[in-house]
């Protein structure tokens, strides 16, 4: 709208840049009209800006807080995110937001990696499928920090990887991804796919910010050193190490969360089930580490 006037400024299906839309109102246009069709991308997208990880508090007084208090706020948020993922398409915006809720969370893991500590206590049934993946990248990035991985840019890629690595699930329905018994064998086959229908929304997003190692972390999380895993059964140093991480975390997350069909562990049942009964489906180095992070003071509350 200038001038009280209707501006055609571009015909769908423009994509908008950021820079485009700050120039834009920089200029004097404070209202932007989209055709009706698009009415449901504008809600998405606005629930995607209503995803904030300090609720209202602010930057400032967010980072004033323990690391638990800050992290279970960031689960929070990294929930939400992940509801809107399973219910719309992957966007860039959703993307973005990913990209935000990563870098709080990478801050807050590299001040205190014991804090991930908190979030198991709140695991629950009823919200695994949004809480999960959240759970995953603050447990990797706590495994990698320990395993002395410091780079920002390194920890990003594992972080972003983990929030999105079951994007792929929302192609299932959620009658299969909540069914309370045993899946059937072609419920099983469509379940094995997540990860490579995750990697074609990430490849289709208008959103490069998925680095090798994330793309790698979205296909691979269910592969095992031992070749046992799919899709692709790849073994040994095929396996990426952030993904060795991920794929750590997605089972231990797994083991220590309560389900419809399964009764949880705390994390020590969960450590000593993995080493008598999963250590070679799992990486040496990494269990290490996690026994080691959870054997810290502060790592055990």
């Amino acid at each position: 709208m200038a001038e009280g006037k209707l501006v055609l400024f571009a015909p769908a299906p423009y994509r908008w840049l950021r820079d485009e839309l700050t120039k834009l109102l920089a200029m004097g246009h404070r209202e932007l009209f989209y055709h009706s069709h698009d009415h449901k991308k504008v809600l998405t997208w606005r629930r995607i800006q209503n995803v904030d990880v300090t609720w209202g508090a602010g930057q400032e007084a967010f980072q004033k807080k323990s690391p638990v208090e800050r992290l279970l706020q960031i689960n929070d948020a990294a929930a939400e995110l992940t509801r809107i993922l399973y219910e719309q398409p992957l966007t860039a915006a959703s993307v973005a937001k990913g990209e935000a809720i990563a870098a709080d969370m990478i801050r807050c893991i590299k001040e205190d990696p014991g804090s991930v500590a908190a979030i198991g206590k709140l695991a629950r049934h009823d919200d695994y499928t949004y809480y999960h993946s959240a759970r995953v990248a603050a447990y990797s990035l706590a495994i990698a920090v320990s395993m002395s991985v410091r780079s920002d840019e390194k920890l990003r890629s594992i972080a972003l990887g983990c929030l999105f690595h079951d994007v792929g699930k929302s192609r299932i329905s959620l009658a299969v991804l909540h069914k309370p018994g045993a899946l059937s064998p072609e419920e099983w086959d469509l379940m094995r796919r997540h990860p490579a229908f995750g990697i074609e929304l990430v490849e289709a997003t208008p959103a490069p910010v998925f680095d090798r190692v994330a793309r790698e972390i979205i296909l691979h999380h269910h592969e095992k050193p031992d070749g046992r895993g799919y899709p692709h059964g790849i073994s040994g140093a095929e396996i990426v190490m952030e993904v060795r991480i991920a794929s750590f975390a997605d089972m231990f997350d797994a083991l220590t969360t309560a389900r419809r069909y399964q009764v949880s562990r705390n994390r020590y049942e969960a450590l000593d089930f993995i080493r008598h009964k999963l250590l070679p489906g799992v990486d040496a180095d990494v269990y290490k580490a996690v026994v080691e992070l959870f054997s810290k003071p502060g790592g055990t509350g």
